[in-house]
């Protein structure tokens, strides 16, 4: 008996030297995209990114995808082959033994420029989270030295996810340190009621996060409804809506 428990540790033990996450990114980290000057606005689509679970089991990955100083009017969407995935957002990938998903990104370019963004791969059988670095810039803004040419981050508020919810949701935003320092985010009833105020904002790569649990300020649970919030400080950003359902 105890040789058997033996080996099925030993087995055990095994499955977790050698199961891992095989990532293929069939092109280079930094991508150069058409130059906008000569084509005008554009649509720029990766090839498919590959992750394969080369486990014995079937594992669930999370994977989170971020990008920084996104020049103003551009936006960028990660996909799989049915589904899309939510800037800053973990999002569960389940694989079984030998099973594989594919990824690929696309940017909508509106002016010359560049930024860049993270994919992160973690949880499931990893000891680690496995992360890669991508830059993406029109071919002719490589090269550019002069700093006044160089996009900054674009102040932006985005829906909450999910949405509707129950019992909590996530609200990020596009902010630098500064602006952070000032802004607050907002959640009013359809009363115009002010209800919950999130302040002390914190960024990571001009990016985060708040979590509201359906509570005001007094700490007291809100009834279902329809409520409203923005971005409030040096810069105002438009009324967004979200929907409580309990």
């Amino acid at each position: 008996m105890r040789k058997l428990l033996f080996v099925l540790f030993i087995v055990f033990c095994m499955n977790l030297l050698f199961a891992e996450l095989v990532v293929d990114i069939p092109f280079d980290l930094d991508v150069i995209g058409d130059s906008f000057a000569a084509t005008g606005p554009y649509e720029y689509t990766s090839d498919w990114i590959t992750a394969t679970n080369t486990g014995s089991e079937t594992y669930t990955y999370t994977f989170l995808y971020s990008y920084e100083n996104i020049p103003a009017g551009w936006s960028m969407s990660v996909c799989t082959p049915t589904s899309c995935f939510m800037l800053n957002y973990p999002a569960p990938i389940e694989l079984g033994p030998g099973e594989s998903e594919q990824i690929h990104f696309i940017v909508s370019v509106t002016s010359i420029g560049g930024f860049g963004f993270n994919f992160t791969f973690a949880e499931g059988d990893l000891p680690e989270p496995l992360s890669f670095d991508f830059t993406f810039n029109t071919e002719d803004n490589v090269g550019i030295e002069n700093e006044s040419q160089i996009t900054v981050s674009e102040v932006e508020l985005y829906q909450n996810y999910p949405n509707p919810f129950n019992p909590t949701t996530t609200i990020s935003y596009n902010l630098n340190e500064k602006e952070a320092e000032i802004a607050s985010i907002d959640i009013y009833n359809l009363k115009g009621q002010l209800i919950k105020t999130f302040t002390n904002l914190t960024v990571s790569n001009n990016f985060g996060y708040v979590v509201w649990n359906g509570k005001d300020d007094s700490n007291n649970s809100v009834s279902s409804g329809i409520y409203l919030f923005k971005l409030n400080g040096a810069i105002k950003s438009p009324l967004r809506k979200m929907v409580l359902m309990k």
